[in-house]
């Protein structure tokens, strides 16, 4: 491989991970939504729906900053908008470059890196309903658990 090729793939691959990041930033979605988002799913500058998982809510992204990042990517898979980021890699750059925010998490049960920017959207929040419409949950168990 050569020289332009791996710094084009890097490039990529950087840009993919970053709007993945501002996804989680924003949104206070699962790192696997946002992993497994679909072009078939994305409306060009209008909204991108991730799917839900664990029996939560869908969470419908509008933020014109991140569809405009989405416009300019290429379509490098038939289905999958992030197919260079894998969690591994989401998880070590979250890591790396986060975890400064969320050390007062750390030691909780179940605790993930990546769940990090879900915790400190509503650590000032007491209300459980208002923690699962933020965190896009059904459960009234995981509200509980984050307050």
């Amino acid at each position: 491989m050569n020289a332009v090729t791996l710094l084009n793939e890097r490039r990529q691959h950087l840009s993919q991970l970053a709007i993945c990041i501002e996804i989680l930033k924003v949104y206070n979605c699962r790192a696997g939504e946002v992993l497994s988002a679909e072009w078939a799913k994305y409306h060009k500058d209008q909204f991108l729906i991730l799917s839900a998982e664990k029996k939560s809510s869908n969470v419908i992204i509008r933020d014109r900053f991140i569809l405009q990042q989405i416009n300019q990517l290429p379509v490098l898979h038939k289905t999958k908008i992030f197919p260079s980021v894998n969690y591994g890699i989401l998880y070590r750059h979250c890591k790396k470059y986060y975890s400064h925010l969320f050390v007062k998490f750390k030691g909780r049960s179940r605790f993930k890196v990546t769940h990090g920017f879900r915790y400190c959207a509503v650590t000032s929040i007491d209300i459980e309903t208002e923690i699962r419409d933020i965190l896009h949950h059904r459960s009234i168990k995981s509200g509980k658990y984050y307050k």
